[in-house]
């Protein structure tokens, strides 16, 4: 009886060891209290009976925000998210932690400089947020849906009514998500007719603007450097230019998310420069917010509208702020103020709502893939590299299951066999591609494989194989990766244009393998199952190949 229920029980006492653990970096993360502090406030308010018993996804979100004593709106039994503010709540003063020196003095220099105050003008009606809305449900529906939905209506009367939802069971997942995404609608409407605001504009009867003279040089030079020093001539000059403030974090969001350099051999920023950049981000929009919220009512009670053109410089800056404490793995934080930019636009136009999902998911951030298809990937990669090997005797997969390791030539040529065998193409012996169609006139397809053993997939290594493969990458590229055990566990076809990603590829090496399925070529003739067929070619072709 012993060895069956011990398993189980270490197992509960490692998740009660290591799920304190972790809320105590989450809290750290928030509001930068040190390690430390943040684990002996975990432990003291466990003792106190404050945290919930299951400390799992939700679990772990909900005891944040009660160890940061925040208001909150619980969704279900178990998901709960940021109340809708009553009136706004300056992210200077709402977000946990402390600001940065840089934000502080540039709210300094404002209020020296004479900090201009927003406007009243006119009001804003929710009607078109809602109408809006209702319209997008009704089209993603579709008229099929509706008069399934009326055929399946009571019709004795004695049905629920259709908009009540009954909280006290918990709906699961994906109704949470649907309460969370319409919840703030609710709120919206209550609020009814607000007062529209338009923010101070730094330079009054000036029809062109520093900023935008400076983002003129930098199309025509491209000179990064030189754009950045005009920006901090602007701020140093005009404290009040909210514009100015989040170019400079928007520049080192850019950064650290590696969009500046020559593209044929820009590497990208180091992961140490990573971290630098989002401080740098982070400080110069903290700024920028800081000396934007300077210029409201000090208890603001109203909209901004996109629409309002000198809004816009606030409005993006928000997003910004938001958008860096996503990167920062602050979700907490980055819900807040997404929430708050909603309430300033309800109508939406930066995308709040749908990066909300994802904060509210605690998806990580990195280029162009959800974390939730990260880990289906990887999922993927592993099962493929697991599977049991049969091999045919004589078959092409014997060579790359042989007790000794197979040069990396070998296994290149090995994989070139056996796609141009899944390609319909044909193979010289000796060049790094094959051709599909016609062996003097049909497409080249150039061949890169890497082998798994002793090395995790990179895509800088994948584009440097291919850089490499004789100058004749002038047409699609097909990656594979060859796991352990002798199995393609990732094949991609992409075009040359789809290369250049590749080409700046510099992501933690955690991401590089869902990095690099981010680009697969949706080919109408091959379809994106290209791992399957090369796969299936290396053990119906014979390992050596047959006379001509």
């Amino acid at each position: 009886m012993s060895t069956t229920t011990r398993p189980s029980a270490d197992k509960q006492r490692r998740v009660q060891r290591t799920q304190p653990t972790r809320l105590a970096r989450l809290l750290n993360a928030e509001t930068q209290i040190g390690y430390q502090k943040a684990l002996q406030e975990v432990a003291s308010a466990s003792e106190a009976g404050r945290l919930p018993g299951r400390l799992d996804h939700h679990g772990l979100d909900l005891a944040l925000r009660i160890l940061m004593q925040q208001d909150y709106t619980m969704w279900s039994p178990l998901a709960a998210g940021h109340t809708w503010p009553d009136v706004y709540q300056p992210l200077t003063q709402a977000l946990p932690g402390t600001r940065a020196k840089r934000a502080l003095a540039a709210l300094e220099r404002a209020h020296l400089a004479g900090a201009h105050e927003a406007a009243e003008d006119g009001d804003f009606h929710p009607d078109d947020v809602l109408d809006a809305y209702e319209d997008e449900e009704d089209d993603e529906d579709g008229p099929e849906d509706a008069e399934a939905d009326r055929a399946d209506a009571p019709d004795d009367g004695d049905g629920p009514e259709p908009d009540t939802e009954d909280l006290a069971i918990a709906p699961g997942p994906q109704k949470d998500a649907e309460i969370a995404a319409r919840w703030w609608l609710d709120r919206l409407a209550e609020d009814g007719v607000l007062p529209r605001y338009r923010m101070p504009d730094p330079y009054p009867g000036r029809t062109e603007v520093p900023l935008d003279a400076a983002l003129d040089t930098l199309r025509a030079t491209a000179d990064v450097e030189g754009y950045e020093d005009e920006l901090l001539r602007i701020v140093a000059a005009e404290p009040r230019d909210v514009d100015a403030y989040a170019h400079l974090g928007s520049l080192a969001l850019q950064r650290h998310d590696g969009e500046f350099g020559d593209l044929i051999s820009y590497v990208g920023p180091t992961p140490a420069d990573r971290r630098r950049h989002l401080k740098e981000a982070l400080a110069w929009y903290e700024a920028a917010v800081a000396v934007g919220e300077a210029s409201l009512p000090m208890i603001f009670h109203g909209r901004l509208p996109w629409s309002e053109l000198d809004n816009r410089p606030f409005l993006r800056a928000v997003h910004g702020l938001a958008l860096t404490l996503w990167r920062l793995g602050r979700f907490n934080s980055a819900e807040l103020v997404l929430v708050s930019l909603l309430y300033l636009n309800p109508t939406d136009n930066q995308g709040a709502r749908e990066l909300l999902a994802d904060v509210r998911a605690h998806r990580r951030w990195h280029p162009g893939i959800t974390e939730t298809d990260d880990q289906r990937i990887r999922n993927d990669v592993l099962v493929v590299a697991r599977r049991p090997v049969h091999t045919r005797p004589g078959s092409l997969r014997t060579l790359l299951t042989g007790a000794e390791q197979p040069t990396p030539d070998a296994v290149a040529d090995i994989v070139r066999r056996a796609a141009a065998e899944a390609l319909g193409a044909t193979w010289d012996g000796r060049s790094s591609h094959v051709v599909v169609g016609h062996p003097r006139t049909g497409i080249k397809v150039t061949i890169v494989a890497r082998h798994q053993r002793g090395h995790s997939l990179t895509p800088d290594e994948y584009w440097w194989d291919a850089h490499n493969a004789a100058g004749e990458m002038d047409g699609p590229v097909l990656f594979t990766l060859v796991a352990d055990r002798g199995y393609i566990a990732v094949a991609q076809l992409l075009r040359a244009d789809h290369l250049a990603a590749y080409r700046a590829a510099d992501l933690p090496r955690r991401d590089r393998t869902a990095f690099t399925t981010t680009f697969i070529h949706g080919d109408t003739r091959y379809g994106t199952d290209l791992a399957s067929m090369v796969d299936h070619a290396l053990d119906v072709l014979p390992a050596q190949p047959a006379r001509r």
